[in-house]
């Protein structure tokens, strides 16, 4: 998810409602691919 955070940064305090709506959007689609359905075969080791 490093490229959602590097697409969308933190809004800035003089930021317009679109950008703020876009930062929304990527917080929660991170949230949800990231926490809530999290890849887990990244811990699987493979056994022979």
């Amino acid at each position: 998810m490093g490229w959602l955070r590097d697409t969308f940064p933190k809004p800035r305090n003089d930021s317009t409602e679109v950008e703020r709506i876009r930062y929304a959007r990527a917080y929660i689609f991170e949230m949800i691919g990231g926490y809530m359905m999290p890849d887990l075969s990244q811990n699987l080791v493979h056994l022979r």
